[in-house]
């Protein structure tokens, strides 16, 4: 994979995951795009690398396997003060930050940056060798989305675009690497129009009970429960919050076809 400059190797990379992209995204505001799509391909010398170097591996008591399914694996990282990781690799990605903290990271080539990183950040990044060392007095906990797929372009999004159908309820928080961080957000009682998505994986961060409509009319009723992390494929559906909290769910769309 071609990877990104050592300015935006930090701040992009914050995947720690941080493999992020805070700098070298210039939208700053979480509604809105990231107009920049980048079309670089993992290669077989990268892909190999990153699995040689697997987080979980060389630094299993900060990264744990939530799911791993259709290409995509969903990590839970957790850093508490002082913790500090060996160098690891990661492939393309997207971040969301939980619970903030300060962190230093070094890279490759011994560069050091510490980054106080904000609880409720999004950010996607290409493909990153790093450590990552705990500096500040909170424990940092955050989940990282993988993107195991070669970023060949999937074909432009479904003319039933979530984001377009259903604005009220889905909104860009990042757009990069033809991966999409959307926040979901549904109070009691509403629900959207009929709606599409790709591939995703999905994190629940404030819990309710949701019923799904299939294209058929087929309904089907789902306890969201607070941080459950699920990996879905491919579908149209509408949504309704038939529970009595507002709901809110972080998704990671995957616009790159399944090799």
């Amino acid at each position: 994979m071609k990877q990104i400059g050592k300015p935006a190797i930090i701040a992009l990379a914050i995947s720690f995951v941080f493999i992020a992209c805070n700098n070298s995204e210039k939208k700053t505001e979480p509604s809105s795009s990231d107009s920049t799509q980048a079309t670089t391909t993992m290669t077989d010398t990268t892909a190999s690398q990153t699995q040689d170097m697997d987080a979980t591996k060389v630094a299993p008591g900060l990264y744990t396997v939530a799911k791993d399914s259709m290409g995509i694996r969903v990590l839970n990282i957790l850093y508490k003060p002082g913790d500090s990781s060996a160098m690891h690799s990661h492939p393309d990605n997207a971040l969301y930050v939980i619970d903030g903290g300060k962190t230093e990271f070094i890279g490759k080539d011994g560069s050091k940056q510490v980054l106080d990183i904000k609880s409720g950040m999004a950010m996607i990044g290409g493909a990153e060798t790093h450590s990552v060392k705990n500096v500040g007095k909170t424990t940092v906990k955050a989940i990282l989305v993988e993107v195991n797929r070669p970023n060949r372009d999937g074909g432009k999004r479904d003319s039933l675009d979530a984001t377009k159908v259903a604005a009220k309820f889905y909104k860009t928080l990042k757009d990069s690497l033809n991966i999409r961080v959307v926040m979901v957000d549904y109070k009691p009682g509403t629900m959207s129009a009929m709606h599409s998505h790709p591939d995703l994986a999905m994190y629940v961060i404030s819990p309710t009970k949701a019923e799904f409509t299939e294209k058929d009319g087929t309904k089907r009723v789902m306890a969201l429960d607070k941080g459950m992390i699920l990996i879905v494929p491919a579908d149209t559906h509408s949504v309704k919050n038939i529970g009595k909290t507002e709901a809110k769910v972080l998704l990671v769309e995957v616009n790159r076809p399944e090799k």
